[in-house]
């Protein structure tokens, strides 16, 4: 067992020059009439299917879905109450995040883009000098920071408790919202299970102590991506989960579908946890080839954007991945550099789901939608629905107006009376309310 007894609330002093620059940034932001990024408060409105848009779609789509050859999938949403919100959770809606890199400025991605973000996010490792500089102009920015904390190399060693109490310390003396993506789990870092969870809720406890306004962040990889995994470290300790969703691309196509990724990840924590897409990025040049593709870059961030949008209502935020070149493969996921993909990016984002400043969130007093596992089709001018949907949570006798596809049994929706349905054609998707 490592040796844990170590006085984590012990706080090295700082120069006395440190405290008073913070002090003099902050009061010049009040001076000057600069808002710093408290969250806005909770939004009132209940998520509801989109009614305009159900009632008057677009004909030629809807003539599409109906003259398609053969069965149409449809994604299958459904209202759940008493849903706890965690910290600066939105009601409605998935926050604008981004992670720059190679010296790009916030002020200038958001003039690229066309478009305010909410979050921007940076890494260090522990023990690194407190980003005391970043930490402001985010305050001046009024943006949200999402740090992602990486364990030193010798994390074999002793827990570096003073260390993450250090910097617990510094951040919680600007009084600033903050994601911190606590991520001791890293590829290289072989650590047991056991000690993973307990060197968390170590410094979960240290946070709320030290840094009581930032939200904590388990990073999920893929082989332990999953609310069940002896690596997460319970619900009670975590506030956000995230989950790296990466496509590149080659000239056999995409490596990875990123939907296909987060489908699982999003069936396992929806009920539990808002989830953060950390980083989202679409490759669209390697060096394993090198070739440009980005025409089918641009259409797969379209597609990845909508299908997020439409029917993945767990996912709060996306942090895209603007860099370059990366050590993942030497793939190219940036945005900036080429203009096709920067107008598809700022096209998809000035829709209104996608939030640019920060909610108070925490409250249960709207209902959420939830994605259900199985799905529903549209087919020869009805649509369908999986009977085991209704089975799994015992509801009454079931119509008689079914439909085997796929070797599978659906119910038309035109048979049910007796609870709320909506189906949106451009969307895709089909909204229900269970009774009771």
């Amino acid at each position: 067992m490592k040796n844990i007894l170590v006085n984590i609330f012990k706080i090295p002093l700082r120069p006395l020059y440190s405290l008073l620059l913070s002090i003099s940034f902050l009061l010049l932001f009040t001076a000057c009439g600069i808002e710093l990024p408290w969250p806005s408060p909770i939004p009132t409105s209940t998520p509801q299917p989109p009614a305009a848009l159900i009632e008057a779609q677009d004909e030629a789509v809807v003539e599409a879905v109906a003259e398609a050859p053969g069965p149409v999938p449809f994604a299958v949403l459904y209202a759940v109450l008493d849903i706890q919100r965690a910290i600066y959770e939105p009601s409605v809606g998935t926050y604008l995040g981004a992670w720059l890199w190679q010296g790009l400025t916030k002020p200038a991605f958001e003039e690229k883009t066309d478009q305010k973000h909410a979050v921007f996010a940076m890494e260090m490792q522990i023990g690194d000098e407190f980003p005391t500089t970043w930490i402001l102009q985010a305050l001046s920015a009024q943006v949200a920071p999402l740090i992602i904390l990486h364990m030193p190399d010798d994390l074999d060693n002793d827990f570096p408790l003073a260390e993450i109490a250090s910097f617990a310390y510094e951040l919680g003396r600007y009084n600033l919202p903050a994601f911190i993506v606590f991520n001791p789990l890293a590829p290289g870092h072989e650590i047991y299970p056991e000690d993973y969870v307990l060197l968390f809720r170590y410094s979960r406890i240290i946070f709320r102590s030290h840094a009581p306004m930032a939200a904590f962040v388990w990073h999920g990889y893929n082989n332990t991506a999953n609310a069940e995994s002896p690596f997460y470290p319970g619900h009670d300790v975590v506030d956000w989960v995230s989950l790296a969703l990466l496509a590149p691309q080659t000239a056999e196509g995409f490596e990875a579908d990123i939907l296909a990724q987060l489908k699982p990840f999003h069936q396992s924590f929806q009920q539990y946890k808002p989830i953060i897409a950390l980083p989202l990025g679409i490759g669209h040049f390697s060096r394993r080839d090198y070739v440009y593709r980005i025409p089918q870059a641009a259409a797969e961030i379209t597609r990845v954007f909508e299908a997020i949008r439409d029917s993945f209502p767990r996912v709060r935020m996306i942090v895209y991945a603007n860099n370059g070149i990366s050590t993942y493969k030497g793939d190219d996921f940036s945005l900036t550099r080429q203009a096709d993909l920067m107008a598809a990016y700022a096209s998809i984002v000035t829709d209104d789901h996608f939030i640019t400043r920060l909610t108070a969130g925490g409250s249960t007093d709207n209902p959420q939608w939830m994605r259900a596992t199985l799905h529903g089709y549209y087919y020869e001018g009805q649509v369908f629905i999986d009977q085991e949907i209704f089975e799994a949570r015992q509801l009454r006798t079931l119509p008689t107006t079914t439909k085997e596809i796929n070797d599978r049994t659906y119910i038309s929706i035109s048979a049910i009376d007796w609870m709320k349905i909506a189906t949106d054609h451009t969307r895709r998707v089909i909204y229900m309310h269970f009774p009771g």
